[in-house]
């Protein structure tokens, strides 16, 4: 293994690889695995010792691929009319990815092919923590993003898919204003120039906290807002606001993931450090979000907070510092026009005070009358017309407000109560009861919600209570909005279909469609699809018969076709009503020529620390298959944690049993097992000629028990103070076990701010035990500061398998050096 191989597989930041190298690695591996195993203990050589019955035994074929997942988009958006590069991030992704997204307006273009799978980098949680279910392991690739102008700010949804399938869709968002993007692996908060801005970031790390600092530019309210839940993320962040001594003045956390903004209140030329990370202090890769602050109140609730279509009125809106500019709930009124847009139904208000242009704040366009909930006198409930539409209040915490509606018997009522609808912090509960104070029907949370419908059909004629209360506890104040609807169902219907479907080459399928009907809707329904991929057909004349719910549209997929991917429309017209669904995205894919499985099928090896476990694979290939096949990690891995991985390792043509590197950190747990999964990937051909690659899963997990380390570099000394340019020498000790007889090699290792310092690396014989390390601060460490460094060993068990050992020293860059 060539010096570049092994600082890629043992490297926190992983490198490129070498596949020549790789394919060298192989066969040497097996011997000098072969040679290992008389030194091991009994229970290590079981996995690794079978017979070739044993081998043919444990395979079978496979009878389908692994799909890939969505993952994310950093940066996770920009402005209409901007062309910016991205990075995607997605699980079990190939090189022939293809891209989808939901506005077609709107492009994403392959820059490179995904990169090679990303095991999180330190630090790692020890201890229950580390019993968590890890994230899945990410490969990422370059993408440009174009946004034409005119396309209004708001989210939109993409897709991907391959020749195994297709993924759920990810979000992202179209901004407006300016946007930046966070400079990665900073030591002081990054400088925002001026305000208002939109910063996308995410929190790579564990215990990871972004700093961003400006300076107001005037006294009065300065507003922070994030969004990552929205856009898939799974941060659960955390806002604080310190100024310039360190105190902190403004802090909120969201916990419920429903992401959170503050406001507060800046005086004119101070210094203000904006912090951001999770609630748990977890991190990932995965964890994106975009942090907007800009000089202005916040917009919280609106009375009321709907509005009818075309017509304009006086509304009164709800927020923080909107009125003296102090950080504090108070309201404003102003005159709002909603759009005429019969396809609308909600807009985007920006609220101008003196103090600055608020952040957007959604409006409901409605076609009921739209009314405000009346004084109350009393414990009397108001009546209200049928239909209506009621914004009100519940200004009393744990309240209750109640409403009478009038009706005859039969009746049926569709009544929905919104709060997460229309951005309040109320858990909405619905209640129905009849004259005699029986409740006759409740509704908490819709699926996917905490705000409640139900219809209602009238038992008798009469009066009837709707009560609207809180789960919440948040009720209490004027931003304890909600919306109340009652009207008849109207004769309507809706479509739903599944995001993805994945029908392999030369089968057939079934495409689920359902209808939800209202009002007594009753008629057939003609179904269309378009866009379907080629090589797909469907029966004519698709129809939902009269008075049913669903359709079974049958799939047939040509043999000859090629594995492709659409975004496929479907649309559905009764009489003079026409609804759609989808996109729904529809991959053909091809069944994968081989299987991979453990050879130990989940049995579980004791192994050292720091040393790599050469675990056998065993690969069957379908009759005409002789191709190349490349193992690499999983990227769903069910006990995977503190940063153990393998390498893309490349299994030659007819090759049936190959030895997997696993490398397992000296910082590893003893306590507590660890498993390894590995994908297959290869090159196949569809039956159009074109080059496509197909994925499957290993079937079973290669286990293993963590114990003692055979390698131990410890630093001496672990604190230096140093001058730029100015070298300084670390001592260092090693200690190896018996069987170690190969020499060490010593090296510095760079990132995350360490590329200020250099170091030769220095090879030490087999029976060496201490030397001193020098390092030189570059120019780059000029700075006045901490560095943390991290000095390698690394030693080549039988010439091939790396066995390792890393210290960490601190480095305080200043004006002279201590002896």
């Amino acid at each position: 293994m060539s010096c570049a191989l092994l600082s890629a597989f043992l490297s926190p930041v992983p490198s490129p690889q070498s596949p020549e190298n790789l394919r060298t690695f192989i066969p040497a591996t097996d011997v000098a695995i072969r040679t290992t195993m008389l030194t091991m203990p009994i229970l290590a050589r079981r996995i690794i010792v079978c017979t070739a019955a044993l081998v043919l035994a444990a395979v079978q074929a496979a009878d389908a691929q692994t799909p890939p997942s969505i993952g994310y988009m950093f940066p996770s958006g920009a402005s209409a009319g901007q062309t910016v590069e991205v990075v995607l991030g997605g699980y079990d992704w190939t090189p022939d990815m293809q891209l989808f997204v939901h506005d077609e307006r709107i492009k994403l273009q392959m820059l490179a092919p995904p990169g090679e799978v990303i095991v999180p980098e330190p630090p790692y949680w020890f201890g229950k923590k580390a019993r968590r279910p890890p994230f899945p392991l990410p490969r990422e690739m370059r993408v440009r993003l174009t946004i034409p102008a005119g396309v209004s700010p708001g989210m939109v949804r993409w897709q991907a898919a391959n020749a195994n399938g297709a993924t759920a869709s990810g979000r992202f968002v179209i901004g407006e204003g300016d946007e930046l993007l966070e400079v990665d692996d900073r030591r002081e908060p990054q400088s925002l120039a001026a305000l208002p801005v939109t910063v996308s970031g995410r929190i790579k790390r564990i215990e990871e906290v972004d700093r961003y600092r400006f300076t107001a530019t005037k006294t009065g309210p300065v507003t922070c807002a994030v969004v990552a839940r929205a856009i898939g993320s799974p941060l659960n962040a955390v806002i604080e606001v310190h100024d310039s001594l360190g105190r902190r003045i403004a802090s909120v956390a969201d916990t419920a993931g429903n992401d959170t903004a503050l406001t507060f209140a800046a005086a004119a030329k101070q210094s203000y450090t904006v912090s951001i990370f999770d609630v748990d202090f977890r991190g990932n890769r995965s964890f994106v979000y975009r942090l907007s602050l800009v000089a202005a109140g916040r917009v919280v609730a609106a009375i009321p907070a709907a509005g009818r279509r075309g017509q304009t009125r006086q509304v009164e809106l709800i927020g923080y510092g909107i009125a003296s500019g102090a950080a504090k709930l108070e309201s404003v009124t102003r005159k709002i026009s909603f759009p005429t847009d019969k396809t609308a139904t909600s807009f985007r208000y920006r609220l101008e005070t003196p103090h600055g242009i608020c952040l957007p704040f959604s409006l409901i366009v409605s076609d009921l009358p739209e009314t405000i909930e009346p004084a109350r006198t009393g414990s009397s409930a108001p009546l209200l017309s049928f239909p209506a539409a009621v914004t009100g209040l519940l200004e009393e915490r744990f309240g209750e407000d109640q409403y009478r509606v009038a009706g005859k018997k039969g009746d049926v009522w569709v009544i929905h109560l919104s709060a997460r609808q229309i951005a309040s912090p109320l858990d909405v509960v619905l209640t129905v009861t009849g004259a005699d104070g029986k409740e006759l029907a409740r509704s908490d949370d819709l699926p996917g919600s905490t705000d409640a419908a139900l219809a209602f059909s009238l038992p008798a004629d009469g009066e009837y209570r709707i009560g609207v209360g809180d789960l919440s506890g948040r009720s209490g104040n004027r931003a304890a909005v909600y919306r109340l609807t009652v009207e008849p169902p109207r004769a309507d219907f809706t479509l739903s279909v599944p995001e993805l479907l994945n029908v392999p080459l030369g089968s057939k399928a079934k495409l689920s469609i359902k209808a939800t009907r209202t009002g007594g809707f009753k008629n057939p329904i003609s179904i269309t699809l378009a866009n379907l991929p080629a090589g797909v057909s469907v029966p004519k004349n698709l129809i939902i018969p009269e008075g049913k719910t669903a359709l079974s549209v049958d799939l047939d997929v040509s043999a000859k076709a090629a594995a492709s991917a659409s975004l496929v429309r479907i649309s559905g017209q009764a009489k003079s009503i026409r609804r759609t669904a989808g996109p729904l995205l529809i991959a053909t894919t091809i069944k994968p020529p081989f299987s991979i499985d453990a050879e130990g099928q989940d049995d579980v090896t004791k192994w050292p620390r720091g040393t790599t476990f050469p675990a056998p694979v065993l690969i069957q290939r379908d009759q005409g298959f002789n191709g190349r096949i490349v193992l690499e990690m999983t990227s769903r891995q069910g006990r995977h944690r503190q940063g153990i991985r393998g390498p893309e390792l490349p299994v030659p043509p007819g090759t049936k049993r190959i030895l997997y590197p696993v490398f397992l950190p000296e910082w590893l747990e003893t306590t507590r097992t660890s498993r390894m999964v590995v994908n297959g990937v290869a090159k196949v051909t569809d039956p159009q000629g074109k080059v496509r690659y197909s994925l499957t899963r290993q079937k079973t997990r290669m286990g293993f028990l963590p114990t003692g380390a055979l390698l131990k570099l410890a630093a001496d000394v672990r604190e230096f103070q140093a001058m730029a340019g100015e070298a300084f020498s670390v001592p260092l000790t090693i200690r190896r076990a018996k069987q170690l007889t190969e020499p060490v090699r010593l090296e510095l290792i760079t990132g995350d701010g360490n590329t200020a310092f250099a170091a030769d690396s220095i090879n030490l014989s087999a029976g060496q035990t201490q030397t001193v390390f020098p390092i030189t601060p570059g120019s780059a460490a000029r700075a006045k500061g901490e560095y943390e460094l991290t000095i390698r060993a690394t030693l080549l068990q039988n010439g091939t398998l790396p066995v390792v050992s890393e210290t960490k020293v601190i480095v305080q860059i200043g004006s002279s050096i201590t002896p």
